[in-house]
């Protein structure tokens, strides 16, 4: 019953937003009049969205999992509200792939929507809803993964980010009643003395047991910060600059409290579930049911579909519009606002489709992340950074921050599929004699820099002759 009426709230809620009008960037960008309150709420409910992945991830590194995905994001969180924050804001484009647009063309528009794209598909997020209707209704996970897609995002498509934030205010208000609200009952009933007796040795490593070469490479991925389309349009959308950067320091404190709720309930939960559960997408939800009484355990489960909801919604949203606004608008100038918004939606079901067979191939959040995740991010970083710092000074020409995108991208996409292939998804290479997982961020992001900086060599030259 619990459960049912969160569920309603949050889908009445998303489905009671009223436009002020029916302009494009109302409907993408609540019209960039977001409060603070509003801002922050959306903005932390969107970004921890990735719920389960954190018990899946503390149930790997134990408490090296805040080493690994925690403190990288605090920090490039930090850069994002000192450098970026006030120019993302102040600027006319609302988006990562128009800006780039404006700095270097079509071309390089066109090529950064189809990576924004493919990093916006909210393949985790389909996951995770899946593993949790999987376990409340008892279906298999792919008709899971159908219905909590299906359902999830329905209020998106009348009311755009003013619905999404409207739900992302329950969102963040309940995750943090849930987590709280187990975190308690565990200490009360069983001592942080208990847990930590009852956790393996490596579970105690602050590493995570990865050697600081692999922590270097995980801090590396917190740059994903730093080129996230749903934290960029959610900025784009605050109501002063002054909003978004204060926003995001506020954040950053929710986000460090969550840490610790989120983490120290996976710890019990490694701790009392005897035998660990061979998914770690289910660490939470099992620890709920074994050890919560039925009303608490009902709070605990909306914290968790909260959130995972609302960040799969706002990722739908900002992949819709990268194909609708983006791409098919940019395409065809002729065409009217209530056009590109049809597309728009038709985008938002290819984005569940794509990210549906990506939640079913990829059957780890974590994978997801690093995997996936980084072969966009090692393309996308250098050439935003440079499309919004001045101070770089990158004078390479289109081409050449066309060849650097795509390049980075193939050769980093092709090192995910030799992973695969080779079943080693996290492509551990030796490196002076330890095992280093490279992943697919820093192949990319090499490949991206060394052809930006011929590029750099190239436009001097010209510029002498």
């Amino acid at each position: 019953m619990v459960v049912g009426a969160f569920l309603a709230a949050l889908l009445g809620l998303g489905f009671s937003a009223r436009l002020r009008d029916n302009s494009l960037l109302q409907y993408l960008a609540a019209g960039r009049d977001l409060s603070t309150g509003a801002f922050v709420a959306t903005l932390v409910s969107t970004w921890y969205g990735g719920i389960l992945g954190v018990g899946e991830s503390v149930q790997t590194y134990g408490v090296g999992a805040w080493l690994l995905f925690g403190v990288p994001y605090y920090f490039f969180a930090l850069i994002y509200a000192l450098f970026l924050a006030k120019r993302v804001r102040v600027a006319e484009q609302i988006s990562i792939p128009e800006r780039l647009a404006a700095r270097w063309g079509p071309s390089v528009g066109l090529l950064t929507s189809g990576l924004i794209f493919l990093l916006a598909v909210p393949a985790a997020h389909v996951l995770m809803l899946g593993v949790l209707v999987q376990l409340i209704t008892g279906i298999s996970r792919t008709p899971a993964i159908l219905v909590g897609t299906l359902v999830g995002t329905l209020f998106l498509y009348r009311g755009g980010l003013l619905a999404d934030v409207r739900a992302s205010v329950l969102a963040f208000l309940m995750m943090y009643v849930g987590f709280a609200a187990i975190l308690i009952w565990c200490v009360v009933h069983y001592s942080p003395t208990y847990q930590w007796a009852h956790l393996d040795r490596k579970l105690k490593d602050w590493t995570g047991g990865q050697g600081w070469l692999n922590v270097a490479g995980y801090f590396i991925l917190g740059a994903w910060t730093l080129v996230d389309p749903g934290f960029h349009q959610r900025v784009a959308s605050a109501a002063t600059p002054r909003t978004g950067r204060n926003g995001v320091f506020i954040c950053i404190g929710f986000w460090y409290l969550f840490d610790m709720l989120s983490m120290g309930t996976a710890l019990y939960a490694i701790a009392l579930l005897k035998p660990a559960p061979a998914d770690g997408m289910t660490l939470y939800p099992l620890l709920g049911d074994q050890v919560l009484p039925s009303g608490l355990k009902a709070v605990f489960l909306c914290g968790m579909l909260g959130t995972i909801v609302t960040a799969m919604v706002g990722y739908t949203l900002v992949s819709g519009a990268t194909i609708g606004r983006d791409i098919v608008g940019r395409a065809i100038p002729s065409l009217s606002e209530a056009r590109v918004k049809l597309m728009t939606r038709v985008g938002f079901v290819i984005a569940c489709m794509i990210a549906i067979c990506l939640a079913v191939t990829i059957d780890s959040v974590v994978d997801l992340w690093y995997q996936w995740g980084g072969a966009v991010i090692g393309a996308l970083l250098l050439p935003v950074l440079a499309g919004y710092l001045p101070r770089l000074k990158l004078r390479a020409s289109p081409a050449w921050v066309f060849a650097s995108m795509l390049a980075a991208f193939i050769i980093s996409f092709w090192w995910l599929v030799h992973g695969k292939r080779t079943d080693n998804p996290y492509l551990m290479v030796n490196l002076a004699g330890q095992q280093f997982a490279l992943g697919t961020l820093i192949p990319g992001l090499l490949i991206s820099a060394l052809i930006l900086a011929a590029g750099e060599v190239a436009s001097k030259r010209i510029a002498k002759t």
